[in-house]
């Protein structure tokens, strides 16, 4: 993607991003992990967006509406489970990478999953990717990945050491999912079966009751 490219609202969000950094700043927020065991907050990040369409392939919308679709039944399940959400984006708007992890490290106490669905120029290719960068964050994506993998037909292509941006840039255990490849038939009938993105969700908010060992709500019981 050209950097000269013009965007009229861009810098907006860098002064967002700044305004949290600051703000975050003056209150004297926290922004170290506590624990696995205490995390209530979640910042679930839509992978691309705005003009930046992520993957594109024939006869499917591209990997912007497919992340925002899954962030927001992710949302959704979190939130009636007891964890506070927090997205990065809610509508089909472009937010730099700087932003994202900003909106993140900003949180007291959180994790960080970043959805996207994968590309290849070989349509044999399919299945998921769980994608980490710290030491902090490995625990995360095994306990995430393998709740993913108890999805139907889905093949495990495994966890993955990474420097993508924002889970390099990040404070909190972050994690990036590649939900299957929108350039494999078999893995977009799956995806675009009904219900499905839901068993998505379903299975990140079991991986993250595991990962914690128990549901937030238990603890206002």
């Amino acid at each position: 993607m050209a950097r000269a490219k013009r965007i009229r609202w861009l810098p907006t969000h860098f002064i967002v991003a700044g305004a949290i950094v600051v703000t975050c700043f003056l209150a004297g927020c926290r922004t170290e992990f506590s624990g696995r065991k205490t995390f209530r907050t979640v910042v679930i990040d839509p992978g691309h967006g705005g003009h930046d369409t992520g993957a594109v392939a024939r006869s499917v919308a591209p990997e912007k509406a497919w992340t925002l679709a899954l962030a927001y039944r992710v949302r959704d399940r979190l939130t009636r489970g007891g964890f506070r959400v927090v997205m990065t984006r809610t509508t089909d708007v472009f937010i730099p990478l700087d932003t994202r992890t900003g909106i993140s490290n900003s949180q007291g106490n959180a994790v960080f999953i970043s959805l996207h669905f994968n590309y290849s120029p070989n349509h044999a290719a399919k299945g998921l990717e769980t994608y980490y960068y710290s030491a902090q964050s490995a625990s995360l994506a095994r306990f995430l990945h393998a709740s993913m993998l108890r999805l139907p037909w889905i093949l495990d292509r495994g966890i993955k050491n990474r420097g993508f941006h924002v889970i390099r840039k990040n404070t909190f255990p972050a994690v990036l999912i590649e939900n299957g490849f929108l350039t494999n038939d078999a893995d977009v009938r799956r995806l675009s079966a009904t219900g499905y993105l839901d068993l998505i969700a379903d299975r990140i908010y079991d991986g993250l009751i595991a990962y914690r060992g128990s549901a937030p709500v238990s603890e206002e019981q």
